[in-house]
């Protein structure tokens, strides 16, 4: 078994040229072009390079895998701790672009490297609500992906997914077959940050709700874009 000790956080830029992401990530586009036959739409939103967040909303633990397929970059998601407890899954996860992050603590580790992950020019996945919506309704988004942005003047790509609450709801133990679709809007960028904490907790504010609205939007739109097949 190996037995070094356990990175925490992988540096931004090494996950992407590894063979072990590339052949998952072939794997992953075997099972969303056949069993779980995905719609990709919007990509032409996606910078193709720089730093940028992709925020979509969250319905299932399908999410994570099918977004990192969806965006066509190396990303970063972070998630909940626990998930990191056992090294051979932490490892799993690491090597995929995962990194722990406390939830509703000032996690200052998780994010400072968010914030690099975002300076190097990489992309940053986040599911803003938080936790999964148990309804499929949008839950609000926490102001912090807005923070995020602002510190690092990147720019937030709206993205909206359906059907994984269908494949894998909560409680369920394998996913069944469903039709996926992954919408990426047009990017809502960051206005200059305020140096009055209060200007920039109202501005933050505001740019949160923006991408809220297009998150929403996209859900509610049945026509998004121009789509195509995964």
């Amino acid at each position: 078994m190996d037995r070094r000790p356990l990175p925490v956080i992988p540096p931004p830029g090494t996950i992407w040229p590894t063979s072990f992401y590339r052949v998952f990530r072939i794997l992953a586009g075997v099972v969303f072009h056949t069993y779980l036959p995905v719609t990709l739409s919007g990509l032409e939103h996606l910078p193709s390079s720089g730093g940028v967040i992709v925020a979509s909303n969250h319905l299932s633990l399908l999410d994570v895998p099918l977004l990192g397929y969806a965006i066509p970059r190396e990303s970063r998601f972070p998630a909940k701790p626990e998930l990191f407890a056992n090294p051979l899954l932490a490892r799993f996860l690491l090597s995929l672009g995962g990194f722990p992050i406390a939830r509703g603590e000032g996690d200052r580790k998780a994010l400072s490297f968010s914030e690099e992950v975002l300076r190097q020019g990489g992309v940053l996945g986040l599911f803003p609500e938080g936790t999964r919506s148990r309804n499929g309704e949008l839950r609000p988004f926490h102001r912090g992906v807005a923070l995020l942005a602002m510190g690092a003047g990147v720019p937030i790509v709206p993205a909206a997914i359906k059907g994984t609450d269908k494949s894998l709801p909560p409680g369920a133990g394998f996913p069944r077959f469903a039709r996926l679709t992954v919408t990426f809007g047009p990017p809502e960028w960051p206005g200059p940050t305020p140096s009055d904490p209060a200007e920039k907790k109202a501005e933050s504010l505001r740019l949160v709700a923006r991408v809220h609205d297009r998150v929403r939007s996209l859900l509610a739109d049945t026509h998004p874009f121009e789509a195509h097949a995964g």
